[in-house]
């Protein structure tokens, strides 16, 4: 009687185990199938520097990408806005350590300034700065604002996503 008892108990244990064993199989199946979405942690805003005192060139176009990376395209794009002045210099930017996202509006015939918002790291590869349009009175001359803002070479490699403000 005792073998026996003891035989169903083993029987069980082996049978609980094989049945444990195969629902965590089928578990990790699902999961391989069904992955959860990976977290990509809480987007979180970029520093930058806006650059000032420069003018972007009349025929110039700026990558589709509004990304800059190197002082040969920079120069082949912008023009140095000299003033007099303590804050008369265009800021320095070291294509060593950064790299510049620029936005423009394009001809236009209004008092127009492009103001900058914020610059956020989505996670996702994704590096978007959000920035705003004013337009104020009529001119005679056409201008092409332009907002250059530089950023630390760490994000050089994320994709770029600019965004207008309304």
């Amino acid at each position: 009687m005792k073998a026996k008892a003891i035989s169903i108990a083993i029987i069980a244990a082996i049978s609980a185990a094989t049945l444990l064993s195969s629902c965590k199989q089928n578990q990790q199946q699902q999961e391989e199938a069904n992955p959860e979405p990976q977290m990509l942690g809480k987007p979180s805003e970029v520093n930058y520097t806006i650059a000032e005192n420069y003018f972007i060139k009349n025929n110039a176009q700026l990558p589709e990408s509004h990304k800059i990376s190197d002082q040969e395209t920079f120069n082949q794009i912008f023009g140095m806005a000299t003033t007099m002045g303590e804050n008369g210099k265009p800021t320095q930017i070291d294509f060593e350590k950064q790299f510049v996202i620029a936005v423009e509006t394009g001809p236009v015939q209004k008092e127009t300034t492009l103001i900058p918002g914020f610059l956020i790291n989505h996670y996702d590869g994704q590096l978007v700065f959000h920035y705003e349009v004013k337009q104020g009175e009529d001119i005679s001359y056409t201008i092409r604002p332009v907002l250059a803002i530089i950023v630390d070479k760490e994000y050089e490699n994320l994709k770029i996503k600019v965004l207008q403000n309304q």
